[in-house]
């Protein structure tokens, strides 16, 4: 049975010779609807506290719910980046890699092209080394016999030899 501070403050006892003391049953019927109705307006207060309680509880739920997801798609977006970095930095290195070879091999294709010019400048200086002792030599020789000859023939000879040579060069000269 439910019972309203309005039903306590209208009950009404039936009155019987020997029975309770109405004046103190009505006071106390009085006290009671009061208090009655005190708990009710608690009770109420309280259920309305606890519904903003309830719908504060959900709107803390979807924020972290939203907050949740937030997190999972910046770890994702994190993760994402991570890895596109982890290609960027094997791109890079592969690259540099390449380029260090390409400088490798340019750096052992100009050190033979310069042990080759260096082989043809020797073996030019050689080759110039034997033209020029060939040359000394020859002339060495053409000196050597000059002085025999000088030595053997008579001032004459040499004289007429010294006036063919002179007539020589002149006619060389003169074809030239």
């Amino acid at each position: 049975m439910k019972l309203n501070p309005l039903d306590i403050y209208n009950k009404e006892f039936k009155k019987s010779t020997f029975g309770y003391n109405t004046t103190q049953v009505d006071e106390f019927l009085d006290d009671v609807g009061v208090a009655y109705e005190r708990l009710l307006k608690d009770l109420n207060n309280l259920q309305e506290e606890n519904q903003e309680l309830k719908e504060k509880i959900e709107n803390y739920e979807d924020m972290e719910d939203k907050l949740q997801s937030t997190l999972d798609s910046i770890k994702g977006t994190v993760s994402e980046r991570i890895e596109q970095a982890d290609n960027e930095a094997r791109m890079i290195r592969k690259e540099a890699r390449m380029k260090a070879e390409e400088i490798k091999e340019n750096a052992r294709n100009q050190v033979a092209s310069e042990k080759r010019k260096l082989e043809q400048l020797r073996e030019q200086r050689n080759f110039f080394k034997i033209r020029f002792q060939t040359l000394l030599e020859s002339h060495l020789e053409m000196l050597n016999e000059e002085n025999e000859e000088s030595l053997r023939g008579d001032f004459d000879d040499s004289a007429l030899a010294i006036e063919s040579e002179i007539e020589d060069s002149s006619d060389f000269e003169e074809n030239r």
